[in-house]
């Protein structure tokens, strides 16, 4: 079990400068959870007590608002860490984990990470560098949802994702392999789940995107593209 875990923690980045015998032994305190789509990895307010690990699946990160209403912040998938920032800081959880399908994790005590970071030269500037590109995700978000209309910020969206974690078929067509409700995509870009279902509609019935069991299919990138850099405004 332990080497299969080892197998499996050599996946991730933050690990590349950590010795074999080092990852060895954190391999024997780490554990794998395995959460249902919809089920909840942490809460907001929860107390970080490991570093989570995505093998498979995929993961929304949420805040709640005053509004009672969620915000999706970013969406994660295999080989990312999730949740390092309130770890690292000891405080409570700033948002939530939500899962977006059925999902395998690998749960490292915070104890063991904090040994890493004070005895494993490089670790502390990873993590530092993970972190700084999380905030600029998070700036870039916030920088999204001020600029343009729904339109925009559903094809920025979906074209990040598409880069991100897109897969090519023969055709050119690209596969999203994440099965977003409307709700998820109007939470990630701040509108109403109507005007999401309007605006996918029309797309669909376009045929610029289409909807399959395992995700969303962008079937004409070109003018999504040209949404995203505000040529087009209507479709």
């Amino acid at each position: 079990m332990a080497s299969d875990l080892l197998g499996k923690m050599k996946m991730f980045t933050v690990f590349s400068e950590v010795p074999d015998d080092r990852l060895r032994q954190m391999a024997r305190e780490t554990t794998v959870l395995e959460v249902a789509r919809h089920d909840m990895v942490w809460n907001e307010g929860d107390t970080p007590r490991l570093l989570y690990l995505i093998v498979a699946g995929r993961v929304k990160i949420i805040k709640h608002s005053e509004t009672g209403k969620d915000v999706i912040i970013e969406i994660f998938g295999p080989r990312d860490a999730i949740g390092e920032s309130d770890m690292l800081v000891g405080s409570t959880y700033s948002t939530a984990a939500v899962c977006l399908s059925h999902t395998t994790l690998l749960c490292v005590p915070r104890s063991q990470i904090l040994d890493l970071l004070s005895t494993v030269p490089g670790m502390a500037l990873r993590s530092l560098r993970g972190m700084a590109r999380r905030q600029r995700m998070l700036t870039q978000k916030i920088k999204e949802l001020a600029a343009g209309g729904v339109e925009y910020r559903i094809a920025h969206l979906l074209l990040k994702l598409a880069d991100r974690i897109g897969e090519e078929s023969p055709d050119a067509d690209v596969m999203i392999p994440i099965v977003l409700s409307r709700q998820d995509i109007a939470d990630l870009v701040g509108t109403t789940v109507e005007t999401a279902i309007r605006v996918m509609s029309r797309w669909r019935k376009m045929d610029i995107v289409t909807n399959e069991k395992r995700g969303i299919v962008i079937r004409d990138r070109e003018t999504l593209e040209d949404l995203a850099a505000g040529i087009t405004s209507h479709v």
